[in-house]
């Protein structure tokens, strides 16, 4: 890391290293184990960064080339880097736009996409549950590990031609490939590879909202979930997180052998005056994305089957009915479809910009956010407002800071 080690912490490697020859190993023996405690050394694994009650103070050359590279590698700095810190350039603003493009336009790139991509969208729930192939038999291993990279794929689409934030909350194509092309019902795409697809006027499907996985993690593998659903949406889309649920809510006994829609069971739980706030504003959103399935398919009816007491379907309490995508943003708009409340969702994409800022800010640093961290944040969605909220410049604008330069 360009950092030269403590002569005191070299003179105990090499103390070690004569005891495991007096001991007997032979010196390649005794180099390994010498060795394996530098691998095993914390400031091997991890990048130091100061204590809370150091000075911040401007990164050295070398600091600065390691940042940006584990930034936008998750991995160590070229020789490229290493010789621009080495002379002084690469703090110079020009120098370090253009070493962050190139990092960007490398292959290595994908280190920074794949990372931040899973922790700012939670991806992580994806493998949480299996889908019930007796229910949807067309999600197999292979769509869902194609409705996964169709979210990766999308996104480095957008950062490989600088496109805009915008096209993840709605777009008229996807990037997917032959597998879930097939599953989209989409035809035309062939190979296995990813691939832009222009979509029809009239298709569910361009942005987030319209992915198979995204909308798998909105559920349980058997059943959707409004409220996981409407709850994503508050939290990665539109800047306004619900909080955490209360604990111990108690069961509503009086529907207790009552066969409901989706829609009647969540309106119950809104005359809890423990529920309701939050209710009332996370289940309408996700009223509107009943129209896709557990497994990310396009429905107009859902049903439901009762479980006796002993575990065993009964199917003389089935409901079948309608879906029913109408609902209202509690104290904003109503919409009537999914498509409307797409559009609406859509209208906010300075809200959006706000959260992805947030997250992009936080994984760069390796912390959470602080209210210190609100000007960086209001300045790169004002650079990259200026250019339709084009992807690389919220990264610019990171880069540039005075906070990504400092620590």
């Amino acid at each position: 890391r360009g950092v030269v080690p403590d002569g005191d912490y070299i003179d105990r490697l090499m103390t070690l290293y004569d005891l495991r020859l007096k001991a007997g190993d032979k010196p390649a023996a005794a180099l390994k184990e010498t060795l394996s405690v530098v691998l095993a050394s914390p400031m091997f694994l991890y990048l130091a960064e100061p204590s809370a009650d150091e000075k911040r103070r401007p990164l050295t050359d070398a600091e600065l080339a390691t940042r940006l590279s584990y930034f936008l590698w998750s991995a160590p700095p070229d020789a490229t880097l290493r010789d621009l810190a080495a002379s002084g350039e690469l703090k110079k603003p020009e120098v370090l736009a253009a070493q962050t493009e190139r990092l960007l336009d490398d292959p290595r790139s994908s280190g920074f996409l794949e990372a931040f991509v899973h922790q700012w969208l939670g991806l992580d729930r994806i493998d949480f549950f299996e889908v019930n192939r007796a229910l949807y038999p067309r999600f197999d291993s292979g769509t869902k590990v194609a409705a996964k990279g169709e979210i990766y794929e999308t996104f480095a689409y957008l950062l490989r031609h600088n496109a805009s934030l915008r096209d993840l909350l709605k777009s008229d194509y996807v990037v997917i490939n032959r597998v879930l092309a097939h599953y989209y019902g989409i035809s035309g795409v062939k190979g296995d590879g990813y691939e832009k697809v222009s979509l029809p006027k009239d298709s569910p499907r361009g942005g987030l909202l319209g992915m198979a996985g995204i909308l798998f993690m909105g559920g349980n593998g058997e059943r959707t979930s409004p409220v996981e659903r409407g709850a994503w949406v508050l939290r990665k889309l539109l800047h306004d997180p619900p909080p955490p649920a209360p604990a111990n809510v108690p069961a509503i006994t009086r529907l207790s052998g009552q066969v409901l829609t989706t829609r009647e069971r969540l309106l119950a739980h809104q005359e809890e005056p423990q529920c309701a706030s939050c209710h009332r504003k996370i289940d309408p959103i996700g009223f509107g994305l009943e129209n896709f399935d557990a497994a990310g398919q396009w429905r107009t009816e859902d049903s439901y089957t009762a479980i006796d007491a002993n575990g065993k379907i009964d199917p003389k309490s089935t409901k079948t009915w309608t879906i029913d995508p109408s609902a209202a943003f509690h104290k904003g708009p109503a919409f009537n479809d999914y498509f409307a409340l797409r559009d609406i969702i859509a209208s906010g994409a300075d809200d959006f910009a706000r959260s992805f800022s947030e997250a992009l800010v936080e994984f760069a640093l390796g912390r959470p956010l602080g209210f210190r961290d609100e000007p960086l944040v209001t300045d790169m969605i004002g650079q990259a407002g200026k250019k339709d909220l084009a992807i690389r410049e919220f990264i610019h604008g990171l880069v540039s800071s005075e906070e990504f330069r400092t620590k």
